[in-house]
């Protein structure tokens, strides 16, 4: 083969005629996939579709974003276990990521791995002090770990930052939660376990659709 010719080869073979290098379009078709699937609720593909991009993408922040995305999706799929052990090795490789330890926090009380969970979600008030969610998450994980007036003084401090914010709603739901666990030891157990779940699940909702943001991960 002609010289010319073999040099023409080869910069087709790496470059697309949109300009875009082959890798790099590659990994952007992943991304798509994924993000398609997780939308459409075909979670068991998209975890494939995750895990490709988190081991093979060299850009950190893809790979972060992939890798909680992968243990969002465990957690939809009620594969606590595995959002679990996905969780805890991406804190283990970016112990200072927020958004880690919450997806932690999230997926071990998903377990009812209480002790645990409170641990992760005082960790996300370390990293983010004024995040309120991170407040309810640890008082109501205090509140599943029997220590009920931790869990009240912990969901006043996420009171008064959700009135400081002016976050009416949640400044209502926190006030309600602290009058609720007041009352509950009048009830039967199975009362405040269904409480519990039902808060631990908006909570968990809560983070993905408002607290949670994508665009520092894919920018």
């Amino acid at each position: 083969m002609p010289r010319a010719k073999l040099f023409i080869f080869v910069i087709c073979f790496f470059w697309n005629t949109s300009g875009v290098p082959v890798l790099a379009q590659s990994t952007e078709n992943w991304l798509e996939k994924a993000q398609a699937l997780d939308k459409d609720g075909f979670w068991n593909e998209a975890t494939e579709a995750w895990e490709k991009i988190a081991t093979t993408n060299t850009n950190s922040k893809l790979a972060i974003y992939a890798r909680l995305r992968l243990g969002a999706t465990y957690l939809k799929l009620g594969q606590f276990q595995q959002a679990i052990d996905t969780a805890q090795a991406t804190v283990q490789v970016y112990p200072d990521n927020f958004d880690a330890h919450f997806h932690l926090a999230n997926s071990l009380s998903a377990l009812r791995k209480f002790s645990e969970a409170t641990e992760a979600y005082q960790k996300t008030t370390t990293l983010k002090p004024d995040e309120g969610l991170g407040y309810v998450g640890l008082g109501l994980s205090l509140f599943g770990n029997s220590d009920s007036k931790k869990a009240i003084e912990t969901l006043l401090k996420a009171k008064k930052l959700f009135k400081d914010k002016k976050n009416i709603s949640w400044y209502r739901d926190t006030r309600y939660m602290v009058a609720q666990i007041k009352d509950f030891a009048k009830y039967p157990p199975s009362f405040s376990n269904l409480w519990l779940k039902n808060n631990l699940t908006v909570v968990r909702d809560t983070y993905e659709k408002t607290v949670f943001d994508s665009r520092q991960y894919l920018r």
